[in-house]
């Protein structure tokens, strides 16, 4: 991680309706090779924000550039898109063949490589989400961990510099969650990618280098796990409850068994009551 940002936002506004805007002036920076979790209820406006990061929703006022691309600007879409991969909480929605191998391939593929180059970066994608040889899968007969593997193998074969990954847990089971978060772990550290995540899994956004938390359209605050999710006020306001984690230490701490700052993960938690 450098300090070079590669999102900049500023002021972002968006209203699906006139009058009811569901960003209020946004405003978000997002380091090079940094993990993000952004976290917020319902309506918060996390989504439409990170929509807005690879144009998939138009700008209508403020200002957004991501990797230097001005997000305004019609004629770099597929440019931005390419660099900023997104990965839905519906693996189904973004499939575009039934066939495994030929979905991951269709983004280099639409991005302008040829068909052999298109081929080989599918496989080498798909061996990094941890799925060598499902090439010729259905992926209808795949698990949900492993389809949304698949999804990530497809934005991953464009070589993307952001990947934004929308409540991509949310339809998948704990061993499935796992596997993806695996998986956007090795894209980090083998392609130095930056991960963007929009989640309510607050044991997810725990192991964020930060957390940003978004209430009525705003960035409402921002910082390390350990200082965000740990504020009961703060999460409360915004519709949230700390990890799991943490209020399991802050029972401790009420009987009186332990005591101190709350750690945010288990393997922190586990850590603490051994010493």
């Amino acid at each position: 991680m450098t300090d070079e940002r590669i999102v900049e936002a500023r002021g972002v506004t968006h209203a699906y309706v006139p009058g009811r805007p569901t960003l209020s002036g946004a405003s978000l920076d997002v380091r090079r090779g940094e993990f993000v979790a952004i976290v917020g209820e319902n309506g918060s406006g996390k989504t439409t924000l990170a929509r807005h990061l690879n144009a998939l929703i138009p700008l209508q006022a403020g200002e957004l550039t991501v990797a230097g691309i001005d997000a305004a600007d019609h004629g770099r879409v597929w440019e931005l898109r390419r660099i900023c991969g997104m990965v839905f909480q519906n693996p189904e929605n973004q499939f575009v063949s039934s066939v495994v191998g030929e979905d991951v391939a269709f983004g280099p593929r639409n991005f302008g490589a040829s068909e052999g180059a298109a081929r080989r970066v599918a496989l080498e994608a798909l061996a990094s989400v941890g799925l060598p040889g499902f090439e010729r899968r259905d992926v209808h007969e795949l698990s949900g961990g492993q389809q949304q593997r698949v999804a990530l193998a497809g934005v991953l074969a464009s070589e993307p510099d952001v990947i934004v990954l929308d409540e991509a847990t949310s339809m998948i089971d704990p061993r499935g969650r796992d596997e993806l978060v695996a998986a956007v772990r090795r894209a980090r550290v083998e392609r130095g990618a930056t991960i963007i995540w929009i989640t309510h899994d607050m044991e997810l956004a725990a192991r964020a280098d930060r957390v940003v938390v978004m209430r009525a359209g705003e960035v409402v605050a921002e910082g390390a796990p350990e200082r965000v999710l740990t504020d009961r006020e703060l999460l409360s306001s915004a519709g949230l409850e700390p990890p799991l984690v943490v209020r399991t230490w802050g029972e401790l701490v009420r009987r009186g068994v332990a005591s101190g700052p709350a750690p945010v993960t288990v393997e922190g938690l586990v850590s603490l009551l051994c010493s």
